[in-house]
């Protein structure tokens, strides 16, 4: 009999919260659970997904939707938002499908919590979703903000706080360190 599967957010400024994404997928993969890995709001070429396309895990699954450009959100015309808007409605559709499946044991949802303050989606629709899953799956989301509803529907919730980074100090991302 499988256990109940629990709601995770991981969210703040702070370095760190993909870290703790990929840690927990690893960590599955290494008891064989069946692991989707789905990326809201990132699409740039980092270390952690060279190394899970290297392995080829036949357990991991990584699905990217966005893949319009490179820029942040902050950094789009009206055109583009409307074009990332389309690629994270399709994500989120397929999230929503993901969620009800049998067999799927964890469920990883990089930057997911950006969509809704960008209102790219609804916290509604995703409150509804966690009400609505599989009980059997676990689902993990990150982002860099929280409400007290989207808090309410949710089993765990860890703040990442970032007390002093040296991108205050203009070092641009390393590649193997932040990315």
């Amino acid at each position: 009999m499988k256990l109940k599967g629990y709601t995770h957010i991981y969210y703040g400024n702070g370095k760190g919260k993909t870290s703790i994404l990929n840690g927990m997928t690893i960590r599955a993969l290494g008891y064989h659970w069946n692991v989707k890995y789905l990326r809201f709001l990132k699409n740039r070429q980092s270390g952690e997904m060279l190394f899970f396309a290297e392995i080829k895990h036949p357990n991991l699954e990584i699905r990217n939707y966005y893949s319009s450009n490179t820029k942040f959100f902050w950094e789009m015309n009206d055109e583009e938002k409307a074009i990332l808007k389309t690629e994270m409605r399709l994500g989120f559709e397929e999230l929503k499908a993901l969620s009800q499946q049998e067999g799927i044991d964890l469920i990883i949802v990089d930057e997911l919590l950006g969509c809704i303050v960008n209102e790219l989606i609804t916290e509604e629709e995703l409150i509804a979703l966690i009400k609505n899953k599989n009980p059997n799956i676990e689902m993990v989301f990150s982002g860099h903000h929280m409400t007290p509803t989207l808090a309410s529907a949710v089993d765990l919730i860890s703040f990442v706080s970032a007390e002093k980074h040296y991108f205050y100090d203009n070092v641009p991302a390393r590649k193997g360190i932040e990315f």
